[in-house]
């Protein structure tokens, strides 16, 4: 390694260091750590770092192993149980998004081939940035996290075309129709057809062998390389066939989920994930010109902020005409509203193509940019919103939980004290899902900070309950001592859920008692016993419920 690289290397590591600690005390989050770190290190910057071309080919590895890891967890079993209208939600949204985008290009005059680009490159949303933001909420597994990711992959399908569309368009804007251009993008897609299908089908037939023939040497070492190779190798194979390189880490990540080597898999790409992602945002902190955000600041908010409302409302009211409930479906624009990272490779190539103007490529880069930094801002605000409106109970929980909860033989947990998060703990370790009813701010706030899905509500009305979906629950643990809550379920479940067992805590003999004459499980009493003892009972009640859906 020639020294430059190296001391660029150490400042990288020095300015992550410096701000990503920051940002995580200041609830900021990494993501926006990272691009402040880039864009103070960068060429319009102090300018401390010098080859950022060198430097932003590696970053983009990051968005690879990112969609590596998400097609890890999206089964096919997984994909089945997405509704087919949340893949037409997804299509319908590059579509109308990049048709409405493409009117402001149309009204400043500028020709009908950079109309097409920036309003398919705009359409697109950040993978890099919505996937950790969903996971650092606990959103990733509920209904809003699995239908913003399914858009998430309709919009990467869409990455090759675009790519294809801007060589296209380059080559030909002088051409008199559109014959030439409609050939060139029929033969792209049919290469991609094919070249899908030969690596799905080769992945099929030599992962598995594979994959045991190097587990079976025991050296973790070849079984990293390994991954490397199939994850990277798929890329590579995309990429020839016109797609992106990051569409190749998702075929790869789902061609291994039908493996029993997933979760090894998972494991061991995780560092290469993390720290190459890290370094992708910090590659946009530093490709945005600060020069041009403090010479044009007000148009540069300007057009974000517009950027951020026009696709928030778009995919907004495309959801709600796909029926989705009106507070996912603003939930999901919000979401998905901020620019991709796919705006900055293709904003250059359309620039060296000839087809967009480079300071408006340019311009266009810092305002994706800027939308990119606000979207955890955002989430944050959105989060601290959603708790003061419980705390003030203006939202119900019964309305928050049927927005988002979507599992079947789940387990609802009633109050989040010391109890409640024994027993969640053990769920969790033996992955069996749940949902957490508690009337405590502190803990709803406490619990949602660390990703649990707890909800504020009164476990004892009939319309919360059915909000955590109780009739597909498999039991229900009353967590908590508080007077009332043990009697109040009692009383709903002989006509409301009789089919499903309470578990709940018993304090005096004389209590047990009384608890079994109203048809409750009493477990325990001291503290921890009494959360390994509901944790156990519960366990067992679940798989009896998973063995006789098995039978079925």
């Amino acid at each position: 390694m020639h020294s430059s690289h190296l001391v660029d290397v150490l400042i990288i590591l020095v300015a992550a260091m410096a701000c990503v600690p920051l940002f995580e005390r200041l609830r900021l989050g990494p993501v926006l750590g990272y691009l402040v770190a880039g864009a103070v290190i960068g060429p319009s910057g102090l300018s401390l770092v010098g080859d950022v071309d060198s430097i932003r080919a590696l970053a983009e590895l990051g968005v690879v192993f990112l969609l590596f890891t998400i097609g890890l967890e999206l089964t096919v079993d997984r994909l089945r149980l997405v509704p087919r209208r949340v893949y037409a939600l997804g299509f319908a949204q590059v579509v109308v998004t990049a048709a409405v985008i493409a009117i402001i290009p149309y009204l400043a005059g500028y020709g009908r081939a950079t109309q097409v680009i920036i309003g398919g490159a705009l359409a697109l949303s950040s993978t890099a940035i919505v996937i950790p933001v969903l996971s650092r909420l606990g959103n990733l597994n509920t209904s809003l996290g699995r239908m913003a990711v399914a858009v998430l992959i309709l919009q990467d399908l869409a990455v090759g075309p675009i790519l294809v569309l801007i060589e296209t368009l380059g080559a030909q804007q002088t051409a008199p129709g559109g014959a030439a251009i409609a050939t060139e993008l029929g033969l792209a897609v049919a290469k991609a057809t094919i070249a899908i299908v030969v690596i799905m089908a080769a992945g099929r037939l030599l992962l598995r062998p594979l994959f045991r023939l190097v587990a079976g040497t025991k050296s973790p070492e070849l079984f990293v390389g390994m991954v490397l190779l199939v994850a990277l190798g798929t890329s590579w194979g995309t990429e020839q066939a016109g797609l992106s390189m990051a569409f190749g880490g998702l075929l790869a990540g789902l061609l291994l989920a039908e493996t029993e080597f997933r979760h090894q898999v998972a494991a061991d790409v995780e560092p290469f994930r993390g720290l190459l992602l890290g370094l992708f945002f910090m590659t946009v902190g530093m490709v945005a010109d600060l020069g041009l955000v403090v010479d044009r600041a007000g148009t540069v908010v300007g057009l974000a902020v517009a950027l951020m409302v026009v696709k928030a409302t778009v995919l907004a009211l495309l959801a709600l005409a796909f029926g989705v409930p009106a507070a996912r479906a603003w939930r999901l624009g919000a979401l998905l509203s901020q620019g991709g990272e796919f705006a900055f490779i293709s904003f250059a190539a359309a620039a060296l193509a000839g087809i967009v103007p480079w300071p408006l490529a340019q311009l266009l880069i810092v305002v994706v940019a800027l939308t990119m930094a606000l979207t955890p801002l955002l989430a944050e605000a959105g989060r601290l919103l959603t708790v003061a409106l419980e705390r003030r109970g203006l939202v119900s929980a019964a309305g928050l939980i049927g927005e988002t909860l979507d599992v079947d033989n789940h387990v609802v947990i009633v109050g989040f004290g010391e109890i409640g998060r024994i027993v969640a703990r053990m769920l969790r370790a033996y992955g069996v899902p749940y949902v957490v009813l508690d009337q405590v701010t502190k803990n709803v706030q406490a619990g949602r900070s660390a990703g649990e899905p707890i909800y504020f509500g009164d476990a004892t009305r009939a319309d919360v309950l059915h909000g955590a979906r109780i009739g597909r629950a498999v039991a229900i643990v009353v967590a908590t001592d508080t007077p009332g809550i043990a009697a109040g379920l009692a009383a709903l479940r002989r006509h409301a859920f009789p089919d499903v067992p309470i578990l709940a805590r018993g304090v005096g003999e004389q209590e047990i008692v009384e608890m079994r004459r109203a048809g409750l499980t009493p477990v325990g009493q001291e503290a921890t016993d009494t959360g390994l003892k509901l944790s156990g009972a519960v366990l067992d009640l679940w798989r009896e419920a998973e063995a006789a859906r098995t039978a079925e």
